[in-house]
């Protein structure tokens, strides 16, 4: 059965809001100011002048498919989804059997593909041991579908071979006149034998000095001096990097949430932040979750956040970023559902509101409000401006009033190239 959405409110690249509606099956099928009529058997849905919203995609997520398939890949995808978190991509570091071929792509789609709740893409792994090879076998893995390839120097995990800095050149040189897109994990081991911020630094800088045409992602940036060097050089190559959610929650609204292994220093460069926000100079937003993952400490650099974060993630960017301290709602959006979204060739399928999308939707209400567990340093509890009341994912009603109903999540494969971080195309 058609579903017909009315009377509903989505953004506009102004601060105005446009009321339309929407006709979908498992895609958008026509969106419209005027009325919408079909002889076909719809079911209505009265939004009664509540927004409409993308669903949000999280760049990188660590399910630890090992360990947690059963219960954690569950619950955190479930987490995710009553966030509005529609979409993730599966960045897993700790895994015994990596993503190196089509066939392991293929033997997650068999073994994994009904545990979800939202839908999920996954990121792929170089096999180094596959020399001379390795370039040849990545380029297969990527030519069928999957949203990136992890490179890592240092490896937390036996199984999965750190690349070398010459390795990553040599790489990169092989493949470079594709778009195949490459994410970055680790530290300069010759600057430090664990994580700091300088150790990463370095390594993103002689990541850079190897670099050819590909695009690049840093998996995250806790530090402003690396947001800043990164932000500069992006200019001139194609690289984005993500900053966390949870450091935003803790460093900027001095909210009482335990401290992620690596601490960061946003603290002392709010306004700076505040500035990169509403100038759109903050490519990518994410929540870093993770289900628990047993590490050394010298690996504290590829652990996560707890997923019951996600829960409130997007709504805490709408109240705290959008209603509070007025960054554009357009630019919210594209950190947390529209970027992402380019970045993993996955746009305009997922992270948009446009005829052809997958009908991921978050119904936002912002006259109401949200109550969260959470609480200021001060000791004042958390109450967000605004709610989340509904969530479809692929034209499913899947959540109502942050209660799961129906899991509907699959793994889905990259279809597209990513865009370039400055690519100018938008839904909005």
């Amino acid at each position: 059965m058609f579903k017909l959405i009315t009377n509903a409110y989505i953004p506009t690249k102004s601060a105005a809001l446009k009321k339309v509606n929407v006709l979908f099956d498992q895609q958008i099928i026509k969106i419209t100011q005027d009325d919408i009529v079909t002889e076909d058997v719809v079911e209505i849905i009265d939004l009664d002048g509540k927004m409409l919203l993308p669903g949000a995609v999280d760049i990188h997520c660590h399910l630890n498919q090992d360990t947690n398939v059963k219960s954690g890949t569950p619950g955190l995808t479930q987490s995710a989804l009553c966030g509005g978190w529609t979409t993730l991509a599966d960045m897993d570091f700790y895994t015994s059997r990596p993503i190196y071929r089509p066939q392991d792509l293929d033997r997650h789609d068999q073994s994994i593909n009904n545990l979800f709740w939202c839908d999920v893409a996954l990121w792929g792994h170089v096999d180094m041991d596959d020399y001379p090879y390795y370039a040849e076998t990545a380029q297969e893995l990527w030519n069928v579908g999957i949203v990136g390839l992890i490179v890592m120097n240092p490896s937390p995990n036996d199984k999965i071979t750190a690349l070398s800095y010459t390795e990553m050149m040599d790489l990169f040189l092989k493949i470079y006149a594709y778009d195949t897109l490459f994410s970055f994990s680790g530290y300069d081991i010759e600057v430090n034998s664990t994580y700091t911020p300088e150790a990463h630094i370095s390594a993103v800088k002689k990541l850079l000095r190897r670099m050819q045409e590909n695009p690049i992602h840093i998996r995250q940036v806790s530090h402003y001096a690396t947001l800043e060097f990164i932000n500069t050089i992006s200019k001139r190559s194609d690289i984005s990097c993500a900053l966390k959610i949870p450091d935003l929650m803790r460093e900027i609204s001095a909210l009482d949430i335990p401290m992620y292994p690596i601490s960061s220093d946003f603290a002392s460069f709010v306004e700076e932040l505040e500035l990169l926000l509403k100038t759109n100079k903050i490519y990518v937003l994410t929540n870093l979750a993770s289900t628990p993952i047993p590490h050394k400490s010298e690996h504290i650099c590829f652990t996560g956040e707890d997923d019951s974060l996600m829960r409130i993630s997007v709504c805490y960017i709408l109240s705290e970023f959008w209603k509070k301290r007025k960054v554009p709602l357009a630019t919210c959006l594209k950190m947390i559902s529209e970027n992402p979204a380019k970045r993993l060739g996955l746009y305009p399928r997922k992270g948009s509101i446009t005829v052809g999308a997958d009908a991921d939707f978050i119904v936002f209400d912002q006259n109401s409000q949200t109550d969260t567990s959470l609480n200021y340093r001060s000791g004042d509890a958390l109450i967000l401006e605004g709610a989340i009341t509904d969530i479809y994912l692929g034209g499913e009603h899947v959540v109502h009033n942050n209660k799961p109903l129906a899991r509907k999540g699959h793994l889905i494969r990259r279809t597209a190239s990513p865009k370039k971080r400055h690519n100018t195309q938008s839904w909005i």
